[in-house]
């Protein structure tokens, strides 16, 4: 077994492992920073914006590499390896003076300016600092109510300050600090990356952008740079503001300059190695490739590390299926996927990675297809209650008749798909492309807004019954699109199609 599993971690080198050409956004905003370095004086505060998972780790780990190191000393801040400090700010000053002498009267003055400063940040949180506050003198893990404690009896000699004059304390001690840091590295200007912050508490969010807002930015060569998901501050400024104040407000008074991931990425580079394997592409790789990259769009499924983690899982699946020592009560739970030279049914692939979506990252939708006799009581309940609204003698009975017609197998955990298929024939249904419902409704969800007869294979009557946006119902409507490329795939098909869900609940 030796699955080509792609690694769930940021790109170490972009021209070699860009399978989504995020290059060209990382060298625009590499070069931005380094011709732009002296104009961001008044404009320090950047943000990345994208989903979690969408690549922001890799393309700010590209910038850190990449950036002129005679323009800017990068200090690179994982926001969420120090979350349990809870106090990110005092966190990220230690971040700071991660390679100075500690020791060094400037450097002592900041320190004791950022405790002064940040010391209403810990009100009733667990911190644990010891790399900050060592070179005070303390050094332990305590609760907030101990860790204000502490910081008063480093500053016991200090009169407890108003925020103007604390503030103050910090704007002054910070710029000597920049020297200090800028001496060292020779650069002109610090550029202080900042990432994961979608990965922490909404609480300290907020704490670490207010003080970068608040504090930070009186710094006079100092460039900030936050990656952030946009829903995790929007959910971490409704938790503490309700709806007095708007995320995207939040967001434009902080931020002075947004970039944004891409919204869409190229999949070929990413699915090429795993659906083509030959050298040279025949016509049906091609065809095939398009087919599966179509699937993920269809649904909506191109979040880059999402799509990692699956293709991870169907390549755990291809070494299963290549095993010529696997057992034939789990070779037979395995779909005829596309495998090496792309032999293989291409609608079982697609199947399968389907469920494997369902089962990773869409559970509730999974077990809703899974409970295939809920489901047909729901249609029975749906289909009576949408025609005996337009026909008063309609009864449950007759609903329940049509139902079964239409959509229902009643030994679906023994049927293949192309059983499914004969038996539609030999009920009468042979050439008519109904004898294609049932095979989708086994995709379908179990709440459709209404129900009748669906006639054709165009999404007409599907759409009128099936109105949401749901991921079932999205990869429903690309079967159903897409059935004249699958037809003869399924008729030959022997695979027992319940087998799905097994698979991935025991294999994967």
């Amino acid at each position: 077994m030796n699955p080509k599993l792609l690694p769930n971690r940021a790109l170490e080198n972009y021209k070699e492992e860009d399978a989504f050409n995020f290059l060209i956004k990382a060298e625009a905003m590499r070069i931005f920073l380094e011709q732009n370095s002296t104009s961001l004086d008044k404009n320090k505060m950047l943000v990345l914006y994208g989903d979690w998972g969408s690549g922001k780790t890799s393309l700010l780990r590209h910038i850190e590499q990449k950036i002129n190191k005679d323009v800017y000393k990068t200090i690179f801040f994982q926001a969420w390896e120090h979350e349990k400090d809870d106090n990110l700010a005092l966190s990220l000053c230690d971040a700071l003076l991660d390679e100075v002498d500690r020791n060094n009267p400037i450097i002592k003055d900041f320190m004791k300016g950022a405790l002064i400063a940040f010391k209403s940040f810990a009100s009733g949180v667990t911190l644990k600092a010891p790399g900050f506050l060592s070179g005070l003198g303390v050094d332990f893990e305590f609760s907030g109510e101990k860790y204000v404690k502490a910081i008063d009896e480093v500053l016991k000699d200090t009169t407890n300050p108003s925020f103007y004059v604390s503030n103050k304390k910090f704007k002054e001690s910070f710029q000597k600090a920049e020297d200090v840091i800028l001496k060292l590295s020779g650069a002109q200007s610090l550029l202080i990356i900042i990432d994961d912050l979608d990965r922490c508490e909404p609480e300290n969010v907020l704490n670490l952008i207010t003080a970068l807002k608040l504090f930070f930015t009186y710094g006079r060569k100092s460039v900030f740079i936050c990656g952030i998901d946009k829903e995790a501050v929007t959910k971490a400024v409704k938790t503490k503001y309700l709806d007095v104040i708007k995320s995207e407000e939040y967001l434009e008074k902080v931020f002075d300059v947004s970039f944004n991931m891409p919204k869409s990425i190229p999949l070929h580079a990413l699915l090429l190695p795993h659906f083509a394997a030959q050298t040279e592409l025949e016509n049906r790789d091609l065809a095939d490739m398009q087919i599966v990259e179509d699937f993920f769009n269809s649904i909506r499924f191109t979040n880059p590390r999402r799509l990692k983690k699956i293709l991870n899982k169907y390549e755990i699946l291809k070494s299963f299926r290549n095993l010529e020592t696997i057992p034939n009560y789990v070779r037979e739970l395995i779909p005829n996927i596309l495998s090496e030279h792309n032999y293989g049914s291409l609608f079982e692939t697609i199947v399968s990675l389907f469920i494997i979506i369902l089962y990773e990252f869409y559970i509730d939708e999974f077990k809703d297809l899974e409970n295939y006799e809920q489901k047909n009581l729901n249609y029975i309940e749906i289909q009576y209650e949408s025609a005996a609204s337009k026909n008063s003698a309609y009864t449950k009975s007759r609903a329940k008749s049509d139902v079964n017609n239409m959509f229902y197998l009643e030994n679906i955990k023994s049927l293949s798909l192309g059983n499914i298929v004969i038996e539609q024939a030999q009920s009468g249904l042979s050439g008519n492309p109904r004898s294609w419902t049932k095979i989708v409704t086994i995709f379908s969800h179990n709440k459709p807004k209404t129900l009748s007869q669906i006639h054709d294979k165009s999404l007409n009557e599907y759409d009128s019954h099936f109105t949401d946006d749901r991921i079932t119902t999205n990869f429903c409507r690309f079967l159903i699109t897409n059935m004249d490329i699958f037809e003869e795939e399924v008729k030959k098909s022997q695979y027992i199609i319940w087998n799905v869900f097994e698979m991935v609940k025991y294999l994967l």
